[in-house]
């Protein structure tokens, strides 16, 4: 038998490699993928669709516009003069409204900036917070709705100004609106499909197919894998690729975790985002509706305080899929939606929400006449509207978190195994 060169070749020389390539000779368990690049032939590159894109460049550019409203903001209130001896504001008042305008803005832009930086790299976690983004938009578009209604329905005395100026800020206001409940609506529904969900999840670990093998590489094999007869390939005597070659190890299972519902990541994020703006609002000590009562001063503070304290609980527990923490929500959201409707709709209700608009006329002390001004409308359609709102907004969470009772069930389970 003529015996050539290239079988008594060392294995890793490269006539050893073109034999093993060959897809005759190739040995039991290896072929022409092995000796490739693996994940530029088995997996395949993620592609960004191009709306993604776009909707990232959106928000890049969304953000920058509020950073530099945060920066005119700050440079607004560092050359503004401070009103002097005026008894209704504290000592330290205006000087940390210079600190917690600005950033009223700055936090926002700075979550967007990260969010669209996750969208370009595919990172599920930014398509989650842009979900959950495009809720506060249609939020803030169905309350700029609200308001507009209010130039509409009854305008507030202009002292000299043209009555149709409060009706192109009316339409201005309603068409802002409308455009963020538009690009909030987009942006839920593009987030949602099955084709751009799946740009965002991990690519998996090719396993073989039934009857390709046990290994993971043997798979796609346009020729067969079973090696000729040694007698054929190999003197005797000279070891074969198969026998120097180390098998390839198959790759480590991973422990699943729970598969959380979208709705249920949607509310967690929408509550712990929520929790930026306390400090703002702690810090206007604004009044707090409880059922028939409102609260003001530091028992406000305290109420506020403990919702935060449970929508950090709440958010965290939701994302770790704990029943108690859906429990908990439930609960909270029966709370919120009961006060609510108690408030906006027993009986008394104007004289609760007359009280109400003086109490938060004390927010913004050093304005007096614009709002005394504004606060001159009738404003009980527009409470009454956003109390609807808030309503259905609560009913809408409710039935999200007794829906993914099943899902809960089966992460306890799996968390007891």
């Amino acid at each position: 038998m003529l015996i050539r060169d290239e079988d008594f070749a060392l294995p890793g020389s490269t006539a050893s490699a073109s034999r093993q390539n060959h897809p005759i000779f190739a040995p039991s368990g290896y072929n022409r993928y092995q000796f490739s690049n693996f994940n530029e032939d088995l997996v395949p590159e993620k592609n960004r669709s191009a709306g993604i894109t776009v909707i990232a460049i959106l928000q890049i550019i969304g953000s920058v516009l509020l950073l530099a409203l945060a920066a005119l903001m700050a440079f607004a209130m560092i050359v503004a003069t401070p009103p002097t001896n005026d008894p209704r504001l504290p000592p330290m008042y205006f000087k940390a409204m210079r600190v917690v305008l600005p950033l009223f803005y700055a936090l926002p832009a700075v979550w967007g900036i990260v969010t669209a930086v996750g969208l370009l790299q595919l990172k599920n976690w930014a398509r989650i917070s842009t979900i959950v983004f495009s809720i506060l938009l249609m939020v803030f578009g169905a309350f700029g709705i609200l308001t507009s209604m209010v130039f509409f329905l009854k305008p507030p005395p202009g002292n000299g100004v043209d009555p149709k100026m409060f009706t192109i800020i009316g339409a201005f206001t309603a068409a802002f609106a409308l455009a963020q409940i538009g690009i909030g609506i987009w942006w839920m529904v593009f987030f949602n499909r099955a084709g751009v969900k799946a740009q965002f999840m991990p690519q998996p670990f090719p396993y073989p197919y039934a009857g390709q093998g046990a290994t993971p590489y043997a798979i796609d094999m346009p020729h067969s894998a079973t090696p000729p007869p040694p007698s054929l390939t190999t003197a005797p005597g000279v070891a074969t690729p198969t026998d120097v070659a180390p098998l390839p190890s198959p790759p480590m299972a991973v422990p699943a975790r729970p598969i959380r519902p979208l709705s249920i990541s949607i509310i967690a994020w929408f509550m712990l985002a929520g929790c930026i703006f306390v400090p703002f609002v702690l810090f206007l000590h604004p009044p707090v509706v409880l059922f028939v009562t409102i609260l003001s001063g530091w028992q406000a503070v305290v109420f506020m305080l403990i919702s935060t304290a449970l929508n950090i609980y709440i958010g965290i527990a939701l994302l770790k899929m704990k029943p108690a923490g859906r429990l908990v929500a439930i609960g909270y959201f029966i709370f919120g939606l009961v006060n609510v409707a108690v408030f906006y709709f027993a009986p008394g209700r104007s004289a609760r929400m007359a009280r109400l608009l003086d109490l938060e006329k004390s927010m913004l002390p050093w304005m007096p006449s614009a709002q005394s001004n504004l606060f001159q409308a009738d404003m009980t359609s527009f409470f009454l509207v956003g109390a609807i709102g808030g309503v259905a907004f609560c009913g809408v969470l409710l039935y999200f978190l007794a829906a993914a009772k099943p899902a809960f069930d089966k992460a306890a389970l799996e968390r007891a195994g």
